[in-house]
């Protein structure tokens, strides 16, 4: 397991040393949607057959993963990538956040339980059991305006449209 981690760090090294020279093609389509569409999903295919030729030892699903959002009236584009290693299957990652020193990976789950529509997962080590997960907490946590892990997992997958 060491070593996976230390393979996937490799990985995760090489992919924020990359992603600013691909993030300056987006800056110069700001103006039309479809082309940004298409250039994010053609830049993030590029990437990912990059990391699956350069790390070939690591499965397609436990490489680092990442997301691009353009912000139109900021006129800019934020990067999250995945910063530790996850071995919990059916996570979709949402991004990545600072709270104080902390890392925070960020991810969204379809709830298994009827009770409750959806999961967030704030993820803060690479350990099996480095994470926090709710659903109530996380909506009430964002509402109320407080700066939490969960509270921010919420508020990505709400802009994305996970929630409604």
């Amino acid at each position: 397991m060491k070593q996976l981690i230390n393979q996937f760090n490799q990985a995760r090294d090489y992919l924020v040393s990359i992603i600013p020279i691909r993030v300056e093609t987006f800056l110069v389509a700001m103006a039309n949607p479809l082309v940004q569409h298409t250039l994010i999903r053609e830049t993030t295919n590029i990437i990912e057959k990059e990391l699956l030729d350069l790390f070939p030892t690591i499965k397609e699903e436990q490489l680092p993963q990442f997301r691009f959002r353009i912000h139109q009236e900021f006129h800019e584009v934020e990067v999250g990538v995945q910063f530790y290693f996850n071995t919990q299957n059916g996570l979709t990652y949402l991004g990545s956040t600072d709270i104080g020193t902390e890392v925070f990976d960020l991810y969204f789950r379809e709830s298994y339980d009827p009770n409750m529509d959806f999961r967030v997962v704030a993820r803060y080590g690479s350990s099996n059991d480095d994470y926090i997960s709710g659903s109530k907490t996380a909506e009430a946590e964002y509402y109320l305006g407080q700066e939490t892990p969960l509270s921010y997992a919420y508020a990505l997958a709400l802009e994305d449209g996970y929630i409604e």
